[in-house]
Order: C-alpha cells, then sequence, then structure tokens
C-alpha cells in the first residue's frame, strides 16, 4: 500500500499518522455533540477526551513493543506512533484508566459518558484501520482468494509479495458500521450504559472472528490469540452491563 503519504525535504508524513489523526478528530467532533446533548460541559469532555487518548496512544505503543522489541531500536522509536504499531487493547487500559480518572474528577456521570464514548471510538479506530491497510501493520493470513491483498512496498509492516487476508480493511468497515449500528441504538436506548455495553459485544464479537485470518500468534492452547480470549471477556462483560442497566436498574437514567 502506501505507508509514506508524501516527503517535504527531510519530513516524511507516514499515512497511518495521517488516518489516526483523522480518527481523533472526526470522534472528537461526533463526542462533542453527543456531550451536548447530555447537558455535560464540553470543557469537563474536552479535557477527559484529550488527555485520554494522549494515554491511549501510549498504552498502545508500549504494549506493541513488549510484543514485538526488535522493532524498539533506538529507543526512543516508542514515541513514533505514526510510523503504525499499535495494539488496540494496550490502548484500551491506558485510555480507560486515565478516562475514570478525570470522570472521577470533574464529576462526569460515569454511564453517560461512556454511552457517548463509544460511538467516536468506533469511528476512530475505523480510521485507525484504514492507517492499518496504508502501513501494513495487522496483516491477515497468507490466503489464494481472489480478494487477498499483496503489498509492495518495502516501507510495509506486512511480508511483501505475498497475497494476504484483506484483514485491516474488514476492520476498518467494521468499526465504520458498529459505530452506525451504536447511534440507531442510542437514539432509542432503553438505559443510560446499555450502547457501551452494546460497544462491548459488537466489537468483541467481531474481534473474535477476524483474529482467525490474522497472523496472530494462536497462543492460547495452540488456537487462540491473546486478543481472543480479551475478546470473549469483552463480550461477557457487555452482556452483563446491558443486563444490569435494562433490569437491575430498572432503566433509570
Amino acid at each position: 500500500m502506501y505507508p509514506i503519504l508524501f516527503k517535504i525535504g527531510p519530513i516524511t508524513i507516514y499515512t497511518y499518522g495521517v488516518m489516526v489523526a483523522l480518527g481523533i478528530f472526526f470522534g472528537s467532533l461526533i463526542l462533542m455533540k453527543l456531550a451536548e446533548k447530555e447537558g455535560i460541559p464540553s470543557k469537563d469532555i474536552a479535557d477527559t477526551a484529550f488527555w485520554t487518548v494522549i494515554a491511549g496512544i501510549i498504552g498502545a505503543r508500549v504494549f506493541f513493543f513488549l510484543y514485538n522489541p526488535q522493532y524498539l531500536d533506538p529507543w526512543y522509536r516508542l514515541f513514533f506512533f505514526w510510523e503504525g504499531g499499535l495494539v488496540w487493547y494496550g490502548g484500551v487500559i491506558f485510555g480507560a484508566l486515565t478516562a475514570v480518572y478525570f470522570i472521577k474528577k470533574r464529576k462526569i456521570p460515569f454511564w453517560k459518558f461512556a454511552d457517548i464514548v463509544a460511538i467516536p471510538l468506533s469511528v476512530g479506530l475505523g480510521f485507525g484501520r484504514i492507517g492499518c491497510t496504508m502501513a501494513g501493520c495487522c496483516y491477515g493470513k497468507e490466503c489464494d482468494a481472489p480478494f487477498a491483498i499483496i503489498f509492495h512496498d518495502p516501507h510495509s509492516a506486512a511480508p511483501l509479495g505475498i497475497p494476504l487476508y484483506p484483514t485491516q480493511p474488514i476492520s476498518s468497515a467494521a468499526n465504520f458500521l458498529i459505530a452506525g449500528i451504536l447511534y440507531l441504538l442510542y437514539r432509542r436506548k432503553k438505559a443510560t450504559g446499555e450502547i457501551f455495553g452494546f460497544y462491548l459485544i459488537f466489537y468483541g464479537i467481531f474481534r473474535f472472528l477476524i483474529e482467525f485470518w490474522r497472523a496472530t500468534p494462536k497462543e492460547i492452547l495452540g488456537m487462540m490469540s491473546n486478543n481472543q480470549v480479551i475478546s470473549i471477556i469483552m463480550v461477557a462483560t457487555g452482556l452483563v452491563i446491558v443486563y444490569y442497566r435494562r433490569k437491575v436498574a430498572g432503566g433509570v437514567k
């Protein structure tokens, strides 16, 4: 694909970084609109979102290099996120902890925030997966299907000249679809917090399935990846949240 968008003298603009920036931009716009609808002060949301994104990117990079230490040369390459190389659950862990801190500090209603962050999160990840397609990271297994994707650029993270399952563009489309479904559910939600629960369910199911076609190590009993185990936990947690918010809490908003 096109890992490098263009160069200006010594400055290299990576497509992955541009896509991540677009995801943050459009995700932030959606988040602010939804926050306004929920009556949450925009300043509180802006501060929370900003530091959550920063922490998420750091977490995603840290986990990437924990799994791929061979790329950490020199050490400060850790901060070159625009080159590609993010592990989603590292970002979720760091981002979630940061978000919880600011939610408590700014006294933001927890379940309202959880609901409105789910949609822009999915949109942002959709743009991020376009970046993955361009950079060649998160690539699929080798295949002989007519819809296979082949990388030729020497800067790509994927193996060159080999037909691979197009897991990145499929993931991008799936995330945009999930965002659309969540928005429709949001407009008709029965209980605050259930949209976040549905996000965990939808994304968890998709991620579990797409892992079978991704070239990630299947370290759990030789059949499942770490991502699939986390996906199962996400789905189970999402089901509990939806049930709890609808039944136990009686749908109180």
